[in-house]
């Protein structure tokens, strides 16, 4: 129970460090965290340089090479996992499409996420008794509920409170763009920080389990006594 205690310790004071840093950025260096940075050829500036930005996809790469290394190693969880892994890369190409539209090709991200998804869907569909099979050794657990609550902070809340019409009703005449994008940045840096830690409990919790994890393995029976 003291282990449990100091490792949600950690994480907040992880969370807390992390957040006091942006807030430095923000105080102490002029449009530090450049939430309008403009950009040649665009009419409005942009916020995909910021450093919010930037740790929401450095969070999204380590979310899905911790999950990465679960399904080379678990034969069990491997459908599970690269169902995960296929989630947190279809969120990091989503969070990447200013650069692959701009720089490359008009809705290339689109594209990308649709491969993604269909390979990852057929990979789980031809292997789904394994995927049920690994979910149901996995849940109930607190990384995974952790990820699922993350996900719906980031899908219904994140949208809906990043909406730019809210914003102008809310603050009619004194509207400023940079207000609706820096909440809807944090709010998803807020996602990716709680699915993040999802996922380090979740790495942690699968470490601990026995060396036996393939799907053929089953418990021993204890000998009877002669």
């Amino acid at each position: 129970m003291l282990k449990i205690f100091y490792r949600y310790l950690l994480y907040g004071m992880t969370v807390t460090a992390g957040t006091v840093i942006l807030m430095v950025l923000a105080v102490r260096i002029p449009d530090g965290l450049l939430f309008e940075e403009p950009v040649k050829g665009m009419g409005l500036p942009t916020s995909e340089f910021s450093p919010v930005e930037l740790l929401q996809n450095l969070l999204l790469l380590y979310c899905a090479g911790s999950f990465c290394w679960i399904a080379a190693r678990d034969r069990l969880r491997r459908p599970m996992a690269v169902g995960f892994v296929a989630l947190f890369l279809g969120c990091l190409i989503r969070e990447l499409d200013f650069f692959l539209d701009y720089y490359l090709v008009d809705n290339l991200w689109q594209v990308l996420c649709a491969l993604l998804v269909s390979v990852a869907l057929v990979y789980i569909v031809r292997n789904r008794n394994r995927f049920a099979h690994g979910w149901r050794r996995s849940w109930p657990s607190a990384g995974l509920a952790m990820i699922i609550s993350g996900y719906i902070l980031l899908i219904p809340f994140a949208q809906l409170v990043g909406h730019e019409a809210f914003w102008q009703e809310l603050m009619q005449e004194s509207y400023v763009r940079v207000v609706k994008v820096a909440s809807e940045e944090l709010i998803e840096l807020g996602a990716y920080t709680m699915i993040t830690l999802g996922a380090v409990e979740f790495l942690y919790a699968w470490s601990r389990l026995p060396r036996t994890r393939n799907l053929d393995a089953r418990p021993r029976r204890r000998g009877r006594g002669r």
